[in-house]
């Protein structure tokens, strides 16, 4: 029987739960002073397919350095582009259906970049397998939240909780 495909969102956020500025700009999170790698490497080594919004490829895009997921499949969803780019396809299609879709063709695990109204859909329904939240030391007051008082509830278990620096890395897995 061959495993099914997790969804993972790695993802770092403020005490208070923003994990962008408005703007989309992280120098909040990138000055944090971190202890290792956070975990990124092995992540890395666990997927073989990058979930994101567009307007989180695009920031990423904006980087002034390679794409960093160039390796990788590629899924942005997007409701302004389609087709395909040098390193992505982009996805105008319901996320559950989509995503059910992926979980069964053949490979790694799944990482669910971002961002937040993106990562607001795959709570709604249900699809995080895993969480891998970095939280650092800094409360924004606003910015992008990673949640938006949607009326849902869900219950993960407690995994592992490590201390990174000044970040604390909690993981969780789906019950």
């Amino acid at each position: 029987m061959k495993k099914q495909r997790n969804i993972i969102l790695y993802i770092g956020t403020s005490i208070d739960g923003y994990i962008a500025n408005d703007d989309g700009t992280l120098e909040w999170l990138e000055s944090t002073e971190v202890e290792g790698d956070s975990g990124y490497n092995s992540l890395l080594e666990r997927i073989d397919t990058v979930v994101m919004g567009k307007g989180t490829y695009d920031v990423i895009r904006g980087f002034d350095m390679n794409y960093p997921y160039s390796d990788y499949k590629n899924y942005i969803f997007s409701k302004s582009v389609s087709g395909t780019d040098e390193f992505a396809s982009f996805i105008d299609e319901d996320v559950k259906t989509f995503i059910k879709n992926i979980k069964q063709e053949p490979g790694k695990d799944i990482w669910l970049i971002g961002g937040g109204n993106l990562a607001r859909e795959f709570f709604k329904e249900n699809l995080i397998d895993e969480f891998q939240l970095a939280i650092a030391p800094i409360i924004l007051g606003k910015g992008i939240s990673l949640y938006n008082g949607d009326d849902i509830t869900l219950k993960y278990t407690l995994t592992k909780v490590e201390k990174l620096g000044q970040l604390a890395m909690l993981h969780y897995i789906k019950k």
